[in-house]
């Protein structure tokens, strides 16, 4: 629900969490280095702030250490031994979890871009679905924005709908077909009245 990044998600403490605001405040994210695979934790140079929806909220509550329990490290989420999660570890773990449901395996980026779709889909406007997802505008269109073959329907019906000429063509239209309609009616009473004059 939240869209974040794994890095981004590795990343969260327990602190970055407001109880009372129903925020989550994104500062970090934990990233691999492809030569070594060492993990390092890469400051945001801006935070972001995202508000959690209710089921997302009682979750997180429900789960949260209680005061005096949470671990020295402070990280939301950890492995056993309460060390923060690796990233690619994260991926590998999905793409079981997403085998063993009987989906095709999917990472969890591709759960960003569904999050991104379905706000696009919902009538968000690429600079709030960019703001929740931490990306630039411009990056967002380029990557992330899928339109669905039901909305490309509803734009062109509500295009139609929304030009002068074009409803004016369609009433002359619909006006047209039920002229000829009328027509055809009549001229099937005309035939039926003929033939039971002749007894047929």
């Amino acid at each position: 629900m939240t869209g974040l990044r794994r890095g981004e998600l590795c990343g969260l403490r327990w602190r970055d969490l407001e109880l009372d605001l129903a925020a989550l405040t994104v500062r970090r994210q934990r990233v691999v280095e492809d030569s070594t695979s060492r993990v390092r934790e890469k400051t945001h140079n801006g935070t972001r702030s995202l508000v959690l929806d209710p089921a997302t909220l009682a979750v997180l509550t429900d789960v949260r250490p209680r005061s005096g329990r949470v671990l020295a490290s402070g990280f939301m989420f950890t492995g056993r031994q309460g060390r923060p999660l690796r990233p690619d570890n994260v991926t590998h773990r999905f793409k079981q979890l997403a085998v063993a449901a009987g989906v095709r395996p999917l990472g969890p980026h591709q759960t960003r871009h569904l999050v991104a779709s379905n706000l696009l889909d919902l009538g968000y406007g690429i600079a709030e679905v960019a703001e929740r997802l931490g990306h630039d505008p411009a990056t967002l269109m380029r990557y992330d924005s899928r339109v669905n073959a039901g909305r490309r329907r509803q734009a062109a019906d509500d295009l139609a709908g929304s030009s002068p000429r074009l409803r004016r063509d369609r009433r002359g239209a619909e006006r047209g077909m039920k002229t000829t309609i009328r027509a055809l009616v009549e001229r099937l009473r005309m035939q039926c009245g003929r033939s039971n004059t002749n007894g047929t």
